[in-house]
């Protein structure tokens, strides 16, 4: 049985970026960006107001102004002002070489003349004070959010080199298990990993295919037959009579490299390899299941996309004790201003601990008391 730190090292030493390709901006939510990328020009790219206002001469002592004109967002003429002259401002318009800015809540404007409660205050965002020209602005390594699709656009990189596109196909197995939507009969289970997983999926920009199948061989390797990315396959993975993944995923081709996980929960993990293809046999127990994709299958799905080869692991301190246990737990909290607050759960069929969950804290078999210093990763 291997350890977390074991697994994630071998994930390492076989785990291979796949190759860079360019896609539409729009498509890149999700994906890894596989280049540098820097502004072509200073940003912001010139004075630029802060405010809604007025724009004087910096230099200019007058006590009251004559407004003579108007600067507006995209006004790309040169404005030039005499003494005691003062021009409208919109937030965002180009600001004058020499001007400065006075909101507007310090004008006091009477007909076309305005004076001013005070000055002196730079309402003014300053050229390449963001970044210049030549800057890189985002990684190669970076997770494309819809804050980073805005930062591309706003530096015209509208086809960004990521990773492609991954197939992955998650594969529900179990004879207990019905549709979310259907009231269970006595032995028998809501499915709750195939809409767990379809939302990882969806949060990581993966576009995923989902089956649900009997507990038998024969079912599992026909629905996995072609499937070449990532493959996932809820239950099946411990050493039960019924447990057949491990099986379907040798005769197929996948080169067996984890079965077991000295982690709680999600012990009865199954890694494999085939090529650049990678599949996960992932306990049943939905707590299990969440467990075990935040850990193991974000670890692989980072590393295919270029990026780091294990979550990225923040520390804080816990509010309250949190028991050991022989094998390393990765236990359910909520982050809050000052700490880790640790959540109830009994067991890995337990998913009420995920309602208000954002963080899995890592604790060793020693336990950790309350005020110690934890590392977490964040469960978005």
């Amino acid at each position: 049985m291997k350890t977390v730190e074991e697994v994630w090292g071998l994930l390492r030493g076989h785990v291979m970026a796949r190759e860079a390709v360019e896609t539409e901006l729009t498509d890149a939510l999700g994906a890894v960006l596989r280049e540098d990328v820097k502004t072509p020009e200073d940003q912001p790219a010139f004075d630029r107001s802060a405010v809604d206002g007025f724009v004087v001469r910096a230099d200019d002592p007058s006590e009251s102004f004559r407004v003579v004109g108007e600067i507006r967002p995209g006004d790309g003429r040169r404005h030039t002002f005499a003494a005691g002259e003062a021009a409208r401002i919109a937030t965002g318009a180009a600001v004058p070489e020499g001007g400065e800015v006075i909101m507007l809540e310090d004008a006091e404007a009477s007909g076309d003349m305005v004076r001013f409660a005070r000055r002196g205050l730079d309402h003014v965002r300053r050229r390449g004070e963001d970044a210049k020209a030549g800057d890189v602005v985002a990684s190669a390594g970076t997770l494309i959010g819809a804050g980073t699709i805005g930062l591309l656009a706003s530096v015209g990189c509208v086809r960004p080199k990521v990773t492609r596109a991954l197939d992955a196909l998650h594969v529900a197995t179990g004879n207990e298990i019905v549709g979310a939507e259907q009231s269970p009969s006595a032995g028998q289970v809501r499915d709750s990993n195939s809409p767990l997983v379809a939302a990882w999926a969806r949060s990581r920009g993966l576009r995923i295919r989902q089956k649900r199948v009997g507990e038998d061989a024969d079912s599992l390797r026909r629905a996995i037959e072609g499937h070449r990315d990532l493959l996932l396959v809820s239950g099946g993975a411990s050493v039960g009579g019924y447990d057949c993944t491990e099986e379907v995923l040798d005769a197929a081709g996948f080169e067996i490299l984890v079965t077991k996980v000295a982690v709680r929960p999600g012990k009865p993990l199954i890694v494999g390899r085939r090529g650049e293809a990678w599949a996960f046999g992932l306990p049943g127990n939905p707590l299990s299941h969440f467990v075990c994709l935040h850990v193991f299958v974000d670890a692989v799905l980072s590393m295919i996309r270029g990026g780091p080869a294990a979550p990225m692991l923040r520390k804080a301190r816990l509010s309250s004790s949190v028991a050991g246990n022989p094998r390393e737990t990765w236990w359910p909290a909520v982050e809050e201003t000052n700490g880790l607050h640790p959540l109830a759960w009994t067991s890995s069929g337990d998913l009420t601990a995920l309602a208000t969950a954002d963080a899995l804290v890592r604790v060793p078999p020693s336990g950790l008391a309350a005020g110690a210093e934890a590392e977490f990763i964040r469960i978005t």
